[in-house]
């Protein structure tokens, strides 16, 4: 790499893989997360390969939701992703190739 080369644009570097017969939108895993290590673990591995997910915490005590939320919230950080809150005790978090196909914003738009 010199020292003028051209620098590599993130979206196009997140767009190569994307595909355009499966939509983020569809991807999209909802659920109403319990405090479960093991299962918030699964919950981030499936974020980092692509799989949007939009938790609710409503079941939570505060304090195991507050630390749930930092933890995917700094995992989507990690990530180069982003979270979204929809509502109080529900959020999005994706990564920012997801958010490509603007499927991703138009469901939020919906909500």
């Amino acid at each position: 790499m010199g020292l003028f080369s051209k620098k590599k644009n993130e979206y196009e570097e997140a767009s190569k893989n994307l595909s355009n017969e499966v939509l983020a939108r569809d991807r999209i895993i909802m659920d109403q997360i319990n405090d479960d290590d093991s299962k918030a673990a699964e919950y981030v591995r499936k974020l980092r390969k692509g799989d949007p997910l939009v938790l609710n915490f409503d079941n939570l005590e505060p304090m195991a939701a507050n630390k749930l939320l930092a933890f995917f919230a700094g995992a989507a950080y990690a990530l180069e992703g982003k979270s979204v809150m929809i509502n109080e005790k529900t959020y999005l978090f994706a990564l920012k190739s997801s958010f490509m196909d603007g499927s991703l914003q138009k469901f939020l738009d919906e909500l």
